[in-house]
């Protein structure tokens, strides 16, 4: 799936040079069902770990209301990181310097990748170190910074509904909800396996009485070891538990 789309999808935005005009900015209210919220099932693949030096080769992104796909195009991009790509990086997701050699640059796709979370949250597994990754990436390039209305982080939430599991991958989140594992450490891939667990989550935090965005922000702001360790990780916060 991730390389058909890389090949359609990566070349005709390639060739947007102008910048595509945001929509006015959108604020969920906390009492927002999560059955209907507007979300884009979110992942990237990076050079590394360390979110300040971190650059991006890939990313995707799966738009949703509540979780069921909706009829706006997917993004699945692959991104030259203007860096040589170490190989430690390249035997985790697969994407070594060759790939990556023709691929546009971020500055490039900056506005359509923004445009596509607009209005929606992303949601993701650790998506904090996702968003901070952005965030470098923006400052990096001078870029404008326009944040979605919120986000939601599955490991926190799979931590709510789970309180006595201490290791908590996307692995183990994925076999607890049946969803099969495909093209692991994909950005489409696990952006996909995201999706999956999304569709499942929802009834399960149902059950528990988390019906909205603001449950199920409040539900991760509980969860203060996992936050603690985000943070000194410099993953980026703020979309997740606001002030």
């Amino acid at each position: 799936m991730r390389r058909s789309l890389i090949g359609g999808v990566g070349r005709i935005l390639a060739r947007l040079r102008s910048p595509v005009p945001m929509p006015a900015a959108v604020t969920l209210a906390d009492d927002e069902p999560l059955a209907t919220l507007p979300a884009l099932l979110f992942d990237t693949e990076t050079t590394g770990l360390d979110v300040a030096g971190a650059r991006i080769v890939s990313l995707a992104g799966l738009p949703h209301h509540g979780g069921t796909p909706d009829d706006m195009p997917p993004l699945d991009l692959l991104l030259h990181p203007g860096i040589r790509i170490p190989k430690s990086s390249t035997a985790i997701h697969g994407i070594d310097d060759h790939m990556v050699a023709t691929a546009p640059t971020i500055g490039l796709l900056w506005g359509s990748i923004q445009h596509a979370w607009q209005g929606r949250v992303l949601v993701g597994h650790n998506i904090g170190y996702d968003i901070a990754v952005l965030q470098h990436e923006a400052a990096r390039h001078r870029l404008p910074f326009h944040a979605p209305p919120g986000a939601l982080d599955l490991g926190l939430l799979y931590a709510g509904l789970k309180p006595r599991v201490t290791h908590i991958t996307l692995e183990r989140i994925a076999e607890d909800f049946a969803v099969p594992l495909e093209g692991r450490h994909s950005a489409a891939g696990d952006a996909q396996t995201a999706a999956g667990i999304w569709q499942r989550m929802l009834p399960a935090l149902g059950r528990i009485g988390i019906a909205t965005f603001g449950d199920a922000r409040r539900l991760m702001q509980r969860q203060r070891d996992l936050l603690q360790r985000q943070e000194r990780a410099g993953w980026a916060l703020e979309l997740l538990v606001p002030r």
